[in-house]
């Protein structure tokens, strides 16, 4: 997972291994935040019929982590985000991502800003861009 989700003591939990293919909600959101992220996700859209599940986030949020024909993106390598969109409203907002680490599709995560980090996917009818922190300065 992107952010490990900490214990009391600081310690990062371990991710939950799997191995599967990508559900058809994390497939058709992947597809769809890649369509609609910035410009260079675009080529990474090949990796995504290539993708299998091989972690997910171990506080039960619905985030998980790829591999690409068999082979996981290297961990210590530095994130590029791909897409980056918000959902709900102020008092449920939450965030999801779709990331690549090492040129490899890496994950798809999602993350809670005014709730708990949501243990579904939301659908791509729901997602708005993340708004630049520049947007409305002259």
């Amino acid at each position: 997972m992107v952010h490990a989700d900490e214990n009391v003591t600081g310690a990062s939990l371990p991710s939950i291994p799997e191995d599967r293919p990508l559900s058809p909600e994390e497939r058709s959101l992947t597809l769809w935040m890649l369509e609609h992220g910035r410009p260079e996700s675009a080529t990474f859209l090949p990796q995504l019929d290539r993708a299998r599940v091989v972690s997910r986030c171990p506080c039960g949020c619905a985030s998980v982590d790829f591999a690409i024909d068999g082979k996981q993106p290297p961990l210590g390598k530095d994130m590029q985000m791909l897409g980056d969109f918000l959902f709900g409203d102020e008092k449920d907002l939450c965030g999801a991502f779709v990331f690549a680490r090492g040129g490899l599709l890496a994950g798809l995560e999602v993350y809670g800003l005014a709730v708990d980090a949501p243990t579904i996917l939301p659908a791509p009818a729901a997602l708005r861009p993340v708004p630049s922190p520049l947007a409305g300065r002259d």
